[in-house]
């Protein structure tokens, strides 16, 4: 990073992984062709400084020039930051809220959900044992899971949404909520189950995803169950390796800058309001069965769900750990 006309000024590669999508051309093959290290990709994935013969070698394997390659960007611009990407999802709460909604996301109400998580909690003995949600948002599987006889503890990153969950479940006795950066912070215990409704996939990039699910299989114990619920599922999702969240959002072709007309619900009532995009990234069949086994969860089972208004093509994910 340098300062220039006092401003601190961090090298950007954006535009490298924009070359290389329309060139169709991964980051395997370039680190191949170019003949570099795992560890200097991963350098450049954090907008990281590598020298100029790497630059060089890059140009002349895309027959380009260093301004199609790199950029300098002011550092309030950068990827790198000290708020994580996913934390947009506290701006949408605010905004859902300010527009006199009541309810974003699922709601307790769910037949689906209610349906899925009492067979759930039924087919591996839940009931009166400590359950935790990660990604709770507004303590709706809260609800349905202390009603089930669980003994409920949720937490989210977004403290709207913490303090939704409490409001909403303060009659329940056994259920707790708590803030919390599950790809940056671990909970304290272990549990005898973990449930994640329409949270996995807010994560984008692999590193993220990856010590996440670390986090999650560290927090249960020896031959516990998880349930991933309605996370989002393409036949055709990206398959290939994301460093960060400014390279998703060229795969993804989206900005997340211009709001959307969403219904939602207001005191039983459906209203349209403009709230922001939010970060989502899909996957195949294969991928979520190649993230899961990689961080040591055994798959029971994997539900293609049908088009819903939550998320129009979702699957849910069924792993445990192994003994």
């Amino acid at each position: 990073m340098q300062e220039i006309n006092g401003i601190q000024m961090r090298i950007s590669y954006n535009k490298l992984w924009k070359l290389m999508i329309d060139k169709n051309i991964k980051k395997g093959q370039l680190q191949a062709a170019i003949g570099v290290s795992k560890g200097t990709m991963a350098k450049m994935g954090k907008n990281e400084n590598v020298s100029l013969s790497v630059l060089l070698s890059i140009c002349e394997y895309l027959n380009c020039d260093f301004g199609d390659i790199i950029e300098a960007i002011p550092e309030d611009k950068c990827e790198v930051s000290q708020t994580p990407y996913y934390l947009s999802y506290e701006n949408r709460y605010q905004k859902v809220y300010a527009a006199g909604a009541t309810c974003w996301g699922h709601s307790p109400d769910d037949e689906i959900l209610i349906k899925a998580l009492s067979k759930w909690v039924a087919d591996n003995n839940l009931q009166g044992k400590p359950i935790i949600e990660y990604a709770c948002g507004e303590g709706s599987c809260g609800i349905i899971l202390s009603k089930l006889g669980c003994i409920y503890h949720g937490v989210d990153i977004a403290p709207t949404a913490v303090e939704k969950s409490k409001s909403v479940l303060n009659d329940f006795s056994y259920a707790t909520v708590s803030q919390l950066d599950m790809v940056n912070e671990k909970v304290a215990g272990e549990y005898d189950a973990a449930l994640d409704v329409m949270g996995y996939h807010m994560l984008v990039t692999d590193a993220d995803r990856q010590k996440y699910l670390k986090n999650v299989y560290d927090s249960l114990k020896l031959g516990a169950h998880m349930l991933f619920f309605r996370e989002s599922y393409r036949t055709d999702a990206y398959d290939g390796v994301v460093n960060s969240f400014a390279e998703w959002k060229i795969i993804s072709g989206s900005d997340y800058e211009t709001p959307e007309k969403r219904s939602v619900t207001n005191n039983g009532h459906n209203i349209e309001v403009l709230i922001p995009l939010v970060p989502a990234r899909a996957r195949t069949k294969d991928g979520y069965i190649r993230e899961m086994t990689a961080a040591g969860f055994v798959i029971d089972d994997i539900v293609e769900m049908d088009i819903n208004m939550q998320c129009p093509y979702s699957a849910s994910i069924y792993v445990h750990k192994a003994v």
